[in-house]
């Protein structure tokens, strides 16, 4: 599929978000602001994020920082229903995809991660996974993603 260079992104604040469990973790360098000004877009209901129940799970984990907690868990949420026929062939590809030579069995909740963000209607998936982000289609320059810095024409 050819993609037109000059064509803009999606307007974030109108499409669905999935995000990957790690999307909102801080680390101690300038993303945490990145991480804080996405927080403050959740809750000025700028932005819609629809979390995969495997993320939401994760989010629940004990360990889980308090803050990552108060993002994630309040969000619209997929109840995790079973997979019929073709969303498990296309969790199988995710998989495929993302494993590569890795181990086997190593990669299936990220595939959880990305089909159910698919499967929901999301346009963007934030993630800071090196893996995931490694297996991006060429198809699609680096510039097709949402660029919180910039602020994807939304006003702090």
């Amino acid at each position: 599929m050819k993609i037109n260079p000059n064509r803009r992104p999606l307007d974030p604040r109108l499409c669905n978000i999935g995000l990957d469990s790690n999307a909102l973790d801080r680390d101690g360098t300038a993303k945490d602001l990145l991480v804080a000004r996405f927080e403050r877009w959740l809750a000025a209901d700028k932005l819609v994020v629809v979390v995969g129940g495997g993320v939401r799970g994760e989010a629940q984990h004990p360990n889980t920082p308090v803050e990552v907690k108060a993002a994630v868990l309040p969000q619209i949420f997929n109840l995790r229903p079973g997979l019929n026929t073709s969303q498990q062939t296309a969790r199988q590809r995710v998989v495929a995809i993302l494993q590569g030579d890795a181990k086997a069995g190593k990669h299936a909740a990220d595939a959880s991660h990305l089909s159910e963000a698919a499967e929901t209607g999301c346009s963007y998936f934030i993630t800071h996974d090196k893996r995931i982000l490694g297996k991006r289609d060429p198809a699609y320059p680096s510039n097709r993603h949402a660029k919180l810095s910039k602020g994807a024409g939304v006003k702090s």
